[in-house]
């Protein structure tokens, strides 16, 4: 459906008692008393990523009239880039609508001074006052519905600037004079509205303070929905194999991958999100440390090195379900390696380097970041590598029923790290949240304080592709073992 005004207001969408939300509904009331015909857009929905793509999005994009009502602190939290209110600004700047901001009885008449900058070409919109408790409320509603259907070119209907559009191959920084713009994300929609005049813009990738592309822009050379294609590729790639460490114990070597420190978003992306759980939402920022993480999982080969013999609880290595000093090392429970094998690791590296290296489990987000690539990350997957699943995993459909050499048959992902989709469920040091996601702690999350389970990730030879993506998640006792349980190591800083 065409909408002749969309409503952008700021709102408690559990709470009926919102006086904006009241006052949102009395102006759209008399919008469509005084405007026959009139369709008017208000939503009153709790936030949800799924409703703000499929309702919102389309109702701003048909708008005629993007209305924002003012409020005192309405703007203020539009700092935050996963904000409704400023997502659905930004859209609207980008749609063919005329933007109105009106002011509730004189609540705010003048835009704040620490707006976000992206939000900047409001600052080029007349405010137009209705006194809603004023008995002129309804000539003001007249005059505004004037403007709405005649036009007022003198009053400052449309935003003062150009929109400018970002493609990157890999996340990025966009700066402008030193201020911090917009955080370009690969597939992302990286809209930014750019104030009349020159711009300086600097990109920078994440995890770096380099810049590695330096732009002049003139907006009065651009048109509104002139796109600037930012290729990065290999000039952020500071990454080697100087980076990477090689350990050995009982001449069995594993090697660790550095994985440089970044920000990145966390669960149910884009393109994850038609097979997505609840247990995925919301998806969010997340900043990490650099990190080395294992290559492979741990081997069948490196386990005995370690510990000496295999794991002969519910049965062992059979070769029924993959026996191999390549092979994955399965049957393990997250005590077992807590309680066995971490401390003896530790033990046997001291005896053979000198040495006081401590290795542990990732963290779920360390795991997630490293599955989609690291610092290296390209194109959003939605297996660790690919979105042919059968490129990267052994899975349900491929594995014929049992576990796989480490490295066998399958492709790495960016980061040069094996299986982290299929093969075997990967122990994590998490506690499992169910709900964590939406409080979890930043930058280096490290799960709940408590818990009855702990998370596996990245999907087994038993499993269904849908369970084998980089955000899926899983979880189980931490004394439980299984032939499709294994783990990957990390190397503590």
């Amino acid at each position: 459906m065409d909408y002749d005004v969309f409503i952008c207001y700021r709102h408690d969408g559990l709470n009926e008692k919102d006086r904006n939300v009241s006052t949102a509904k009395l102006i759209k009331r008399e919008l469509e008393r005084q405007f026959a015909g009139c369709r008017v857009f208000l939503d009153q929905h709790q936030c949800s990523d799924w409703r703000f793509q499929d309702v919102i999005l389309p109702a701003i994009r048909s708008c005629r009239n993007f209305v924002v009502m003012l409020t005192d602190g309405s703007l203020g939290r539009c700092k935050d880039e996963e904000d409704w209110v400023r997502r659905e600004i930004l859209e609207a700047f980008i749609s063919p609508c005329k933007v109105i901001l009106i002011s509730a009885d004189g609540e705010m008449k003048e835009l704040p001074r620490d707006m976000p900058r992206e939000l900047a070409a409001l600052e080029g919109v007349e405010i137009t006052e209705i006194g809603v408790k004023r008995k002129s409320f309804e000539l003001e509603m007249a005059l505004l519905i004037r403007r709405l259907v005649v036009g007022d070119n003198e009053s400052g209907g449309s935003p003062k600037g150009k929109v400018l559009h970002i493609e990157t191959d890999y996340d990025c920084l966009v700066k402008s004079f030193g201020r911090d713009l917009i955080h370009a994300t690969v597939g992302g929609k990286n809209s930014i509205v750019l104030p009349e005049g020159r711009h300086k813009m600097k990109f920078v990738a994440d995890g770096y303070e380099s810049v590695i592309e330096d732009k002049v822009i003139d907006t009065d050379e651009l048109r509104p929905h002139d796109f600037i294609e930012v290729k990065l590729n290999d000039r952020v790639t500071k990454y080697t194999d100087e980076n990477d460490m090689e350990f050995e114990v009982e001449g069995v070597k594993f090697k660790m991958v550095r994985v440089e420190g970044g920000r990145f978003e966390m669960g149910a992306t884009a393109e994850q999100v038609d097979d997505a759980w609840d247990v995925e939402k919301p998806f969010h920022w997340v900043e990490l440390d650099g990190y080395r993480i294992g290559e492979t999982v741990v081997t069948q080969e490196l386990w005995k090195a370690v510990m000496g013999e295999e794991p002969v609880a519910n049965g062992g290595w059979t070769d029924d379900r993959g026996r191999g000093a390549d092979f994955p090392a399965y049957r393990v429970s997250y005590d077992d390696i807590v309680n066995g094998f971490l401390p003896e690791l530790k033990k046997r590296l001291k005896e053979g380097t000198g040495n006081d290296y401590d290795f542990r489990l990732p963290t779920e987000a360390e795991w997630e970041y490293a599955a989609r690539g690291g610092h290296k990350k390209g194109t959003r997957f939605k297996f660790s590598g690919s979105d042919n699943i059968d490129d990267v995993a052994w899975y349900d459909k491929n594995s014929g029923d049992k576990t796989h050499s480490v490295k066998e048959g399958k492709a790495a992902n960016e980061l040069g790290l094996y299986g982290m989709s299929g093969n075997v469920w990967e122990w994590c040091q998490d506690w499992y949240g169910r709900d964590y996601y939406s409080k979890s702690q930043n930058p280096n999350p490290k799960g709940p304080d408590e818990g009855t389970d702990r998370v596996l990730r990245g999907g087994s030879w038993f499993s269904l592709a849908r369970r084998c993506r980089v955000s899926d998640r899983s979880r189980s006792a931490p004394d439980f073992r299984c032939s499709n349980f294994g783990f990957r190591l990390v190397l503590c800083s």
